[in-house]
């Protein structure tokens, strides 16, 4: 019997938990975040673990017979540091655990946060060139991914999905920007990379309920239209009746200066996504998954 268990659980994992249950598989999770443990505690899951996942005190408190692995953890804040304790030693305190299981197949959720070009060209996923490349926090990311890649033998399969910027329902930044008036952060004719919370659950439901798995490795999860930020920032305006954006160019976030990152110029490819897993996004452009997110109109 396949069951799941979803280590960082937090705004995709618990859209994990839903679809998964929907699906009549067992499920169990782990969070850090209390918030999150009391939704967790009102589902029907097998284990709810409240845990840092780079601790390995958790090991003892999980159940030992989960066939597939989602780790979808999201960075702790606390700058680099925060980024590396939960990406990277998160990730190998699960490949310790996982020496002592018979764990089918692992998915991981990356980012495309790993590639460095800045040119506005297309990027597929052998677009890292060498280490030296990399940015701070794409350095963490890529040794998060290589230790799953050292480690392979230890699954069945594994898929290390390098998603763009999430969004969908409760999680619409840029939308939030034009309706508080702010300036837009970053330069108009960059190019947007997004991806629905709603497709990444879809193609992780794939990845399990395929009787054979689908071949190992590095996937671009993105959708299929990256488009300059200006254009979907005035279709936004235009669709919600606010005022024209104004872009305040390339001043960072107070997440970027955290993470010492800043917005990047180019066009995720998903090519080798859709080819593989033939899989049809549900919302594959900004203007399906807006318009849906546009409808509530407190969301």
């Amino acid at each position: 019997m396949t069951k799941v268990f979803i280590f960082g659980c937090g705004y995709l994992g618990l859209r994990l938990v839903d679809a998964l249950i929907k699906q009549g598989y067992s499920v169990g999770a782990l969070t850090k975040n209390q918030s999150i443990i009391e939704r967790l505690r009102e589902k029907a899951l097998c284990d709810v673990i409240h845990a840092r996942l780079e601790s390995d005190d958790w090991h003892r408190k999980i159940a030992s017979d989960y066939t597939h692995v989602i780790n979808c953890v999201s960075s702790a804040g606390n700058g680099l540091g925060g980024y590396r304790s939960s990406y990277y030693e998160g990730q190998a305190s699960i490949i310790r655990w996982a020496r002592s299981q018979s764990i089918e197949r692992l998915i991981y959720t990356s980012s495309t946060s790993v590639y460095s070009r800045d040119d506005g060209t297309w990027v597929d996923e052998g677009a890292i060139d060498s280490a030296s490349t990399l940015t701070e926090t794409g350095a963490v990311l890529r040794e998060a991914e290589s230790i799953i890649e050292r480690n392979h033998r230890e699954f069945e399969a594994y898929y290390i999905l390098r998603l763009s910027g999430i969004y969908g329902p409760e999680r619409h930044y840029l939308l939030n920007q034009l309706r508080l008036g702010e300036a837009i952060q970053g330069s108009a004719d960059n190019y947007m990379n997004m991806i629905h919370v709603a497709d990444i659950v879809g193609v992780i439901l794939r990845l399990i309920q395929s009787e054979k798995p689908f071949a190992s490795g590095i996937y671009n999860l993105s959708d299929d239209q990256p488009t300059e930020k200006n254009k979907v920032a005035q279709w936004l305006s235009q669709q919600a009746g606010l005022a024209e954006p104004v872009f305040a160019g390339n001043i960072p976030t107070d997440r970027q200066r955290v993470r010492r990152t800043r917005s990047k110029n180019r066009r995720i490819a998903n090519d080798k996504l859709k080819e593989i897993l033939n899989y049809n996004f549900l919302y594959p452009s900004y203007r399906e998954g807006y318009s849906e997110i546009l409808k509530t109109a407190h969301d």
